[in-house]
């Protein structure tokens, strides 16, 4: 379920970070699919000065991707990783360019619609 209507000013701000039509293009897919996913509250936030956009499932934070110029960088947060389905061998298997960061969580850039669709095709299976 997308949340996040009461701050719909933020989805403006996200979409006016990024640059180029195919991150942009990215971004409303991304937005559309988010809205679409069953067992997920999505919506805009912040961390400090860093603006991102959560799925939760329930108190957990699974997901989440920060908007940048040419792309989104997605993020597998550590709650997914506890799930099989979302292992290390099968991020780094199944999502090309997927990078493990110091914290032990995984990064993806999303440069295009094609990129999000691998990812949710992913996600969803």
């Amino acid at each position: 379920m997308l949340r996040g209507a009461e701050n719909s000013e933020l989805f403006r701000q996200y979409h006016e970070i990024l640059c180029t039509s195919e991150a942009k293009h990215a971004f409303f897919y991304m937005v559309g699919w988010a809205s679409t996913l069953k067992g997920y509250d999505c919506f805009p936030g912040s961390h400090g000065h860093i603006k991102d956009f959560r799925f939760l499932r329930g108190n957990d934070w699974d997901f989440a991707f920060i908007p940048n110029q040419k792309w989104m960088l997605f993020y597998f947060r550590k709650p997914c990783l506890r799930l099989p389905k979302f292992s290390r061998e099968e991020i780094i298997g199944r999502i090309p360019g997927a990078k493990e960061t110091n914290a032990g969580e995984f990064t993806v850039r999303l440069e295009n619609v094609s990129d999000v669709m691998r990812l949710a095709g992913y996600i969803e299976c």
